[in-house]
């Protein structure tokens, strides 16, 4: 074999290690964006919600006291608002999904999970804790999940 064939082959085969370990580097990286990015609309989202709230809170509901002291309306309810508006908005964005869970709430569909009361309980273990971010297991897959304590001040 002459020196050229040899030193091509020398070269290719560098070549492909180099483009293997190119390709990892940047899938890793392209996850990690993603994973960002994702996140990034998760809060957005949230902080949405936790708007809605206040509104709810601050203007809504002294709107209605007069109504209420004779029949309750769940729309004087904050976190009745934020979930009603974060149902709207996931007509459009189906993969997202917003859950006030708690241990023992007074609406049944906030009731948390196996998994959601683990969160509850990392929250009351770090009071200080602000956000908490993770992945599990679900029947369509890998779900990444982000989870912030909500402390009722003004009742």
């Amino acid at each position: 074999m002459r020196l050229i064939v040899k030193f091509n082959i020398v070269f290719l085969a560098i070549f492909l290690v180099g483009l293997v370990i190119a390709a990892y580097v940047s899938l890793d990286l392209l996850r990690q964006n993603a994973r960002d990015e994702v996140l990034q609309h998760a809060r957005i989202m949230m902080e949405s919600a936790l708007a809605t709230r206040g509104y709810t809170s601050k203007q809504v509901r002294p709107l209605l006291e007069t109504q209420i002291k004779y029949q309750f309306l769940p729309q004087s309810v904050p976190a009745y608002a934020a979930n009603e508006q974060f149902s709207d908005l996931r007509k459009k964005f189906v993969d997202y999904d917003y859950k006030e869970a708690t241990l023992n709430p007074t609406n049944p569909r906030n009731r948390a999970t196996d998994w959601e009361t683990d969160v509850v309980n990392q929250f009351r273990q770090a009071p200080d804790r602000a956000e908490i971010i993770g992945e599990r297991d679900t029947p369509t897959g890998r779900a990444l999940y982000m989870a912030r304590p909500l402390q009722i001040k003004d009742a």
